[in-house]
């Protein structure tokens, strides 16, 4: 009988690795093809990346939909349904990620020397609106191919710190795309992943990752710590520069790795609460 029930779970698990190794292939098969008609239609780089991004998680909701119905399972057991408290947890999202990088930056400005911001000319209201549709829609993307099936997937076969910890890694790698260099994607994709997975999990939706992603990036931007010119831009010394580097990267993961725990902790306490189940995580058949 423990022979048995042994060879079910077994069987289980492996179509679930199935399903969502199958799952990434189709998001790298829907950013590349939607990247490419994009890339080769729109000049302008930022509206190219809200239309990438926007499509694409057009094309994993459609995608997502397919593999429950295969599955014969519910859509809302993937805690993808639009809730009332979908709306605050994003809205938190955005505060909570907006206020952590704030903190990030008084760290470095503390312990690495003086930093500047200068504004920068022709940037305004209108480009920052632009450039945070941009993130919101890059940031719906991807935690709909990490955070949304694929999580709540693996988590009852894994369990959470697995799960987050595996989803993660696949969020980094898919980064190479891109073309970013293994070091940023271990010490700054990886990282994020790991939050963005947790507080999934913590909050049971994808709402609270969506907004501190979104919050996360367009911050670093209009700080002007990105590529793209932002509001702002960074001014540092020379000399301080390498300080400045260390430090932001040890405040960096530092934020991170708390916000991390943080979440764990909130999932544990609702499960002591019964607000969840180690069951609850999953999307049942």
């Amino acid at each position: 009988m423990i022979n048995e029930s042994s060879q079910a779970l077994n069987k289980v698990s492996g179509l679930v690795f199935t399903s969502v190794l199958l799952f990434w292939c189709g998001y790298v098969a829907i950013t590349l093809f939607v990247g490419f008609v994009t890339s080769s239609t729109i000049s302008s780089e930022v509206l190219q990346l809200t239309i990438w991004g926007l499509t694409s998680s057009g094309g994993l909701l459609a995608l997502t939909f397919l593999f429950r119905r295969i599955e014969g399972g519910s859509v809302t057991n993937l805690c993808l349904r639009v809730r009332a408290s979908s709306l605050r947890n994003f809205l938190f999202g955005l505060l909570l990620g907006g206020v952590s990088f704030g903190i990030h930056v008084g760290v470095v400005a503390t312990f690495a020397g003086p930093i500047r911001f200068e504004f920068v000319p022709g940037v305004g209201a209108l480009t920052a609106l632009v450039y945070f549709a941009r993130f919101l829609s890059t940031s719906c993307m991807e935690e709909l191919g990490f955070r949304g099936y694929s999580l709540r997937r693996l988590a009852p076969i894994l369990g959470p710190w697995p799960a987050v910890w595996l989803t993660a890694v696949a969020f980094g790698m898919s980064h190479f795309l891109y073309g970013w260099d293994m070091q940023t994607i271990m010490l700054g994709v990886v990282p994020a992943g790991l939050l963005w997975g947790m507080s999934a999990i913590a909050t049971r939706g994808i709402a609270v990752p969506i907004g501190l992603h979104a919050a996360w990036n367009f911050t670093s931007w209009s700080a002007g710590s990105r590529a793209e010119t932002g509001l702002l831009q960074l001014v540092v010394e020379e000399e301080a520069l390498e300080l400045t580097q260390a430090v932001g990267m040890a405040s960096y993961l530092s934020i991170f790795t708390l916000l991390t725990f943080a979440f764990w902790f909130i999932h544990r306490r609702n499960i002591a609460r019964a607000v969840l189940t180690p069951t609850s995580l999953v999307a049942e058949r």
